[in-house]
């Protein structure tokens, strides 16, 4: 079907919000702008993967920018799954075999080498897709393509050491103990948060849309280790602020715990960092805190409000 243009959006333009590499949340987004040219009155996805092959040149390069292509290939799922779109375009392939048309071979070879040098979890995550590829492989195969079989060889995506690690699920039992330690005693408050806020944005910029996509279709974290890293770093914090105040032997020593955890959510919350200021927050209203009447004695009214 057609895509409606919303009623507040630009109908020339799309704008797409990117990660940027500052350790403060409250600057990580920017706002690009995207002309659409033709298709800024709506277009069927036809038409969009036509768009996305015909902007690879005969040697590979992207024509201008290449932004449509990443919305494209990070939004699709929520129309068509990864596995069909790839059917299409192996559909495509096989209608340009037809017609002899090698140009437009190569350059949906170049789209697919893309796709998989950009969005590579995709491949290594979703067991349908990884099966259409190999089916892909295969025709192409067939057909004597040297060329083309190298283009989409996914046989390096294992092979790469950062994949590994971010896929690595969380080990809630593990058999070697680690101490670790954010120098509470040492660090201001200001410090602090800036520290914390470095972890946040560390397992932030690590989830993609489609863990985003995968947990709101399944309503749970369930095979999506970045997710489950996320939750378990939150968590993690708001069980060490617990301990940092419980840790301490008389109630004013847990008092002033209790009023630098207050500056530092301040802090957080400053730094736009509302997920660590939200575990930060929930790890001083436990009830393991919140029933130390003494302790409360101890913090100044207008800490409390």
């Amino acid at each position: 079907q057609p895509a409606q243009a919303c009623g507040t959006a630009p109908e020339s333009a799309l704008e797409l919000k990117q990660i940027g590499h500052c350790p403060s949340i409250s600057h990580l987004t920017q706002v690009t702008m995207v002309p659409l040219g033709h298709l800024a009155k709506g277009a069927t996805l036809e038409d969009l993967l036509e768009t996305c092959i015909q902007s690879f040149d005969l040697e590979g390069n992207a024509y201008q920018n290449n932004h449509l292509l990443k919305i494209i290939l990070a939004m699709h799922q929520f129309i068509i799954s990864s596995a069909d779109m790839l059917q299409k375009v192996i559909d495509l392939y096989l209608n340009a075999l037809e017609s002899k048309s090698s140009m437009l071979c190569v350059k949906i070879c170049y789209f697919v080498r893309y796709w998989i040098t950009e969005f590579w979890v995709m491949f290594k995550m979703d067991s349908k897709l990884s099966t259409t590829m190999e089916e892909f492989q295969e025709l192409v195969k067939a057909n004597g393509e040297e060329l083309h079989c190298r283009l989409i060889d996914t046989t390096q995506i294992n092979s790469r050491d950062w994949s590994r690690k971010l896929t690595q699920r969380v080990k809630t039992n593990t058999s070697k103990k680690r101490k670790v330690s954010l120098l509470f005693d040492h660090l201001e408050p200001e410090e602090l948060s800036d520290h914390l806020t470095y972890l946040e944005f560390k397992s932030f910029r690590r989830i993609s849309f489609s863990d985003y996509q995968n947990y709101i279709v399944n309503s749970c974290v369930k095979e999506n280790p970045t997710m489950e890293r996320s939750i378990a770093l939150c968590n993690g914090i708001s069980q060490w602020v617990q301990l940092m105040v419980l840790s301490r032997p008389t109630p004013q020593l847990r008092a002033e715990v209790f009023i630098k955890f207050i500056h530092v959510a301040q802090k957080l919350h400053q730094l736009q960092n509302f997920n660590t200021l939200m575990a930060v927050i929930g790890g001083l209203c436990h009830s393991s805190i919140s029933r130390l009447k003494e302790t409360s004695s101890c913090v100044p009214h207008d800490v409390i409000k």
